[in-house]
């Protein structure tokens, strides 16, 4: 089927159309097996900007059925218009667009990077006039699209998506319609600040945050605002500010409260018993965030799965082997929900590396059970993902370098109590020149 065929089918039968739908996914499929079979790797297809969302949905879900497709898959969803029909046509579910996304990074590299900062340089040239509806639409995607990227992690791009949409919001100060968009904007740029170790940025961020409710009443804008606050000070490790602040937003939670937000008010709550070692009370309070995330998201969400991590996490503040235990199981539970949803090249990924490599070393320090091989091998993914996907996340890298040494430190002790003369995982590390491994080579193969 040629392309003007395949643009007649798409317009003319509705993918919803039970009696026509055969007709319109042999023509999605026979037009992708035509692109596979034609288009160069990584070369644009320009007909693409001109089909309706619902067929750009559908021919990009079975691109991404296609290897072959994957680096035209990548450059394609690199594209923020086109990403942005994507986002906006999927935004009640983004499981389709995932797929696409975890699909497309299988050659090597994320897509998010690429695309936001193309985004971002696209609406740093846009030229839209102050009041316009254009510009109310244009902030509101931006601030949707910021807030996605925030909850998937990628919580520097969300930083720059939500600060362009902030400036735009400034463009009309005395506007009614960016009220309630301001203050949830300025609240995810305080979480993004917060994750990111910004911590002066994040208290001016939270100033004028607390600035921009002092008058607010409505309850559902004050609690959630309250949670960021929180979790802000929780970061800065204040834990006596954090639990001032949760406190206050769990007086305003009642019963019609979404559960999402009751999930994260339980989640802070949980953080701050663990921090307090009230684990008992930390547990239970943990127990009922997740069941809430089970019961209302189901096992395979982010949600689920982020409420895991905080308790995992959590239990790695004990001095219990059991609960180390505990933590691993879930921390791998954890990862394998995340890299089912969003493939291997993300941040949560090299996050939860992290923290297991973290429980792997701590349960072998405290039990003695030798898990460091398990645990070296986690941190050094962890760091090398972070240097390829997030670079600009330094503290993040150095934490992992610390946890590395850590790991190395206990190896060698290990090996000194046993009377073996050093391991080869130091050695390992060591970068030699052409001339120490041939010499090496010769030493190891003598003649």
């Amino acid at each position: 089927m040629m392309l003007p065929d395949f643009f007649s089918v798409i317009k003319n039968v509705s993918p919803n159309n039970s009696q026509k739908s055969t007709l319109y996914g042999k023509s999605i499929k026979v037009f992708v097996t035509q692109l596979s079979l034609t288009t160069k790797p990584g070369v644009r297809i320009p007909a693409l900007q001109d089909v309706p969302a619902v067929a750009l949905s559908s021919i990009l879900e079975e691109m991404a059925s296609y290897p072959s497709l994957g680096k035209t898959l990548h450059q394609e969803l690199s594209d923020p218009v086109l990403f942005m029909r994507m986002f906006i046509h999927h935004r009640n579910d983004l499981s389709v667009l995932e797929n696409c996304l975890r699909k497309a990074s299988l050659v090597g590299k994320p897509v998010v990077p690429d695309m936001v900062k193309n985004w971002c340089a696209m609406m740093t040239d846009e030229n839209i006039t102050p009041g316009s509806t254009s510009l109310v639409s244009t902030v509101e995607s931006a601030v949707q699209l910021g807030s996605y990227l925030l909850e998937a992690g990628w919580w520097f791009q969300s930083k720059e998506v939500l600060d362009i949409a902030f400036g735009m919001m400034l463009r009309k100060k005395e506007s009614r319609v960016y009220s309630n968009l301001r203050i949830e904007c300025v609240q995810k740029v305080l979480r993004a600040e917060a994750q990111l170790d910004l911590r002066a940025k994040a208290d001016a961020t939270c100033n004028v945050l607390l600035a921009l409710v002092e008058n607010v009443t409505d309850k559902a804008v004050l609690v959630q605002v309250f949670l960021e606050v929180a979790n802000h000070h929780f970061e800065a490790n204040r834990l006596t500010e954090c639990h001032r602040w949760n406190t206050k937003a769990m007086e305003l939670i009642t019963e019609t409260t979404p559960v999402d937000i009751v999930i994260r008010a339980l989640q802070m709550e949980a953080k701050c018993l663990f921090s307090l070692r009230r684990y008992d009370d930390g547990k239970l309070v943990i127990s009922q965030a997740i069941h809430r995330a089970r019961s209302t998201f189901g096992r395979q969400h982010r949600r689920y799965a982020d409420t895991l991590y905080t308790y995992g996490t959590c239990l790695l503040m004990t001095d219990d082997s059991f609960m180390i235990i505990d933590a691993i199981s879930i921390l791998l539970e954890t990862l394998f929900i995340f890299t089912k949803l969003y493939g291997k090249l993300t941040p949560q990924a090299a996050i939860i590396q992290s923290s297991l490599a973290y429980g792997l070393y701590y349960r072998d320090y405290i039990s003695g059970k030798f898990e460091l091989a398990l645990a070296y091998e986690y941190i050094m993914k962890a760091t090398a993902l972070a240097q390829q996907i997030i670079p600009e996340r330094r503290h993040f890298i150095i934490r992992c370098g610390e946890i590395r040494t850590m790991i190395l430190d206990e190896w060698d002790e290990i090996l000194a109590e046993s009377g073996e003369a050093g391991g080869p995982t130091r050695m390992n590390n060591q970068l030699l020149t052409i001339a120490e491994i041939k010499q090496k080579c010769r030493q190891n193969h003598p003649e």
